[in-house]
């Protein structure tokens, strides 16, 4: 095969690059499955389709033979390899290191195309909480006074890369009189980025409850938790609710912030919402949801 593959830069989703490439080699030629398995060094005539269904895994050599086959060399080989081990790693954690290590395999023109800062922003608890606090009108651009409106749980250096990182990235800009305010909303680029941007916010924020429940007066918090057993027919209606509660609350906020005025004094607060089974029946696990989320809130 004389002709390039698709390029592979700003796909995440190797199983996604693999169709395009068969798509785009089928489309010239009548290329099949069977060809596209040899071409990768398969004597399976449809381990490739097996693969783009999802149905096979790429192990270490799989992904040398495929990459060759391809002709993917230099920094496209690398990616193709790391885009592999982040697609199959279980680990969230390591999904996110992965995602930065794709951002750095990115001709530099392109690399916000992958939406990996949008991931970064929602992996931390101090972006989204910086950029609220920026939005208020006490905030001053001083990281020592924020390191102390935040509890101490930041040093000034941490402060100031923070807003640094908010500049760079577009979560907030200078307006004419050079101060600081907050910019557009989040906006990530695909359903895989956005995944895993959820995931690692909730797992971020979570860690901050813990934290709070220890660290946070009693009075200046609200814990509470239900365990109950309900019929398996009513969880629908039940995560409805839930919906509805988490959006009736975020309006109220909204309008307690227009009634007291952009003067009034403010907290950023936090309000976490999970309900999960205790129990199952041993089902798949399905992909996240992608709920609409109102300005402020991660569904």
């Amino acid at each position: 095969m004389k002709d390039s593959p698709p390029d592979i830069f700003g796909f995440l989703d190797y199983r996604r690059y693999l169709a395009a490439v068969y798509d785009a080699r089928k489309a010239t030629r009548g290329f099949s499955f069977r060809a596209f398995s040899k071409l990768a060094g398969f004597s399976s005539p449809n381990f490739m389709k097996l693969v783009i269904d999802g149905e096979r895994n790429l192990g270490s050599q799989a992904i040398i033979q495929v990459a060759h086959g391809l002709k993917l060399q230099g920094h496209s080989l690398e990616y193709f390899k790391v885009l592999v081990a982040m697609n199959q790693t279980p680990d969230d954690l390591q999904r996110v290191a992965l995602l930065a290590h794709l951002q750095a395999l990115m001709p530099h023109g392109r690399r916000r195309e992958i939406g990996a800062e949008g991931v970064q922003y929602l992996s931390s608890w101090l972006y989204p909480v910086m950029r609220d606090l920026i939005a208020t009108n006490e905030f001053r651009e001083e990281p020592y006074w924020i390191a102390r409106r935040l509890r101490g749980r930041v040093s000034p250096e941490e402060a100031r890369d923070a807003i640094r990182f908010l500049l760079q990235n577009g979560y907030v800009r200078r307006n004419d009189a050079g101060k600081l305010e907050a910019a557009d909303d989040v906006v990530l680029s695909t359903d895989e980025v956005r995944s895993l941007a959820v995931r690692s916010y909730h797992r971020s924020m979570l860690g901050e409850a813990i934290d709070a429940l220890s660290n946070v007066p009693i009075e200046e918090r609200e814990y509470g938790a239900l365990t109950a057993a309900i019929p398996r027919a009513a969880l629908p209606e039940l995560k409805s609710r839930i919906k509805a509660f988490r959006k009736e609350l975020h309006t109220w906020i909204m309008a307690q912030v227009a009634v007291t005025g952009v003067d009034s004094a403010r907290e950023i607060i936090q309000i976490n919402i999970q309900m999960f089974p205790h129990t199952g029946q041993g089902q798949a696990k399905d992909s996240d949801s992608h709920d609409q989320a109102a300005p402020g809130e991660v569904a």
